[in-house]
């Protein structure tokens, strides 16, 4: 059998230096998690008794203290000639760390050549997916490289960094509305925000708004449309970016010659406008989901929506929603982004008397509330009371449900459903309706008077 990774006079000089200076246990630690990493049998119980004896809060670990806890077998010679000769061994303490590191190399080279050839075995089975093959292979990978050892914790480092943070300007990524970002800041990288609601309150619109907001201050964006193609998105993307046309003439290709060169207009500027945005409709997994951020490294991750997510081997829902808000979370900080998750709502607030959604409202509430940093949610009373509205047909509220670093409450802003648009009041939202009727009204009486 070929000998596999490992170094035995890195083993035997760790071994030495622990017990010629207790201290040296916890300098080393960090790389030595499991008596495992050592590959020589005899050093894993010598290890292991040793950490055992540490833990226990033995005063003096040395060649006749292990030698009273360590079985005798297993040794061609006996256990106190054998560690006796490791401490003889050593000349210094000062290179403990360094040879662990070693150590823990060797562990990790071996660890991938375990994972190879278990998937090397799941290939050699008849019928196997290529796909499905290198997906598993990732993940074995992936495991691997967060066995990783981090850095020693520096309170320097940390002070420089945090000063760093508080006058930076990039942590922050602001969603575009002017009311919502200064009641909430932002959104923060390296944490998720949740815009939640019911079918028909825009949250899908509101989720477009802050895209093209994003896009405009050259942030790159990652949309993972799982409800709608990414062709109805840029319908809709078009018909925000546009002054007249109308979404539903847009998706019913109803056009005249003035609605086509506005198109044309429109199109053209989107392409340079928007050369920051990548867009998927055929991501339904969240391990392809963490590919491509892992691939693009956006500022901002969109997913619309976390309901539609699938989990390989999960099938349970609440463990499904735990599972992607702890990916999510994991990426946001590792990737220095920020996660702008779309999820619905169950139906209970449409039995109450008072309809707005409160915590509780959301699908699997407990992950999600648990996990994400700032939860929007999007009411659109007029649906439910349509004329007796006190908000009118324009009127859209967000109700901040949660904001870890500030308040919570209530904004009101404007809606324009066929132009795909979220304003900053309702009475922009009017104002806007009543241009675009005077404009279809001139335009139409200008079509009758060339057509006596």
């Amino acid at each position: 059998m070929q000998l596999q990774p490992n170094s035995q006079e890195a083993e035997r000089l760790v071994l030495g230096q622990a017990l010629t200076d207790n201290s040296v246990i916890d300098q080393i630690a960090h790389y030595i998690p499991d008596e495992n990493v050592f590959y020589k049998d005899t050093h894993k119980k010598i290890w292991k008794t040793m950490i055992d004896m540490h833990r226990e809060g033995a005063s003096t670990i040395d060649a006749v203290t292990i030698t009273a806890n360590i079985p005798p077998n297993d040794y061609d010679k006996s256990p106190a000639y054998y560690i006796s000769g490791l401490i003889e061994e050593v000349h210094t303490t000062a290179t403990a760390e360094q040879y662990a590191k070693v150590i823990y190399e060797k562990w990790l080279l071996r660890k991938v050549i375990e994972k190879s050839r278990k998937i090397e075995k799941v290939m050699a089975v008849d019928g196997s997916d290529a796909y499905n093959v290198l997906q598993r292979l990732h993940r074995e990978i992936e495991g691997i490289l967060n066995l990783r050892v981090k850095e020693d914790f520096s309170l320097g480092s940390l002070l420089d960094n945090t000063v760093d943070n508080m006058f930076s300007t990039d942590n922050l990524i602001p969603f575009g509305n002017a009311q919502l970002d200064k009641m909430t800041g932002g959104m923060t990288r390296g944490e998720i925000t949740v815009i939640a609601g019911r079918p028909g309150h825009f949250k899908s619109t509101m989720m477009i708004n802050t895209v093209s907001n994003l896009l405009s201050r050259g942030q790159k964006v990652l949309v993972l449309n799982r409800e709608m193609s990414n062709v109805e998105m840029m319908k809709k993307l078009i018909v925000l970016e546009s002054n007249t046309l109308s979404y539903v003439r847009i998706r019913t290709g109803s056009f005249d010659d003035r609605e086509k060169e506005e198109l044309s207009i429109v199109t053209d500027s989107i392409k340079k406008k928007y050369r920051n945005l990548i867009m998927y409709d055929d991501i339904f997994d969240i391990d392809r989901a963490m590919r491509e951020i892992r691939k693009h490294k956006p500022d901002v991750v969109v997913d619309d929506y976390i309901g539609l997510v699938d989990v390989m081997g999960v099938d349970d829902n609440r463990l499904r929603i735990d599972n992607i808000m702890k990916q999510y979370k994991r990426a946001a900080k590792t990737y220095n982004m920020a996660a702008l998750l779309i999820s619905q709502l169950n139906r209970a607030c449409e039995d109450r008397a008072n309809k707005r959604p409160i915590l509780r409202d959301l699908r699997d509430s407990g992950s999600i509330e648990q996990d994400a940093e700032m939860i929007l949610f999007m009411y659109y009373d007029y649906r439910y009371n349509a004329h007796d509205s006190n908000v009118g047909e324009y009127g859209i509220e967000i109700v901040l449900g949660k904001n870890r670093y500030g308040k919570t409450g209530n904004i009101m802003l404007g809606v324009l459903g066929d132009r795909c648009a979220i304003t900053n009041s309702p009475d922009i939202a009017m104002d806007e309706t009543k241009r675009l009727s005077k404009e279809r009204m001139s335009k139409n009486g200008k079509k009758e008077v060339n057509g006596k």
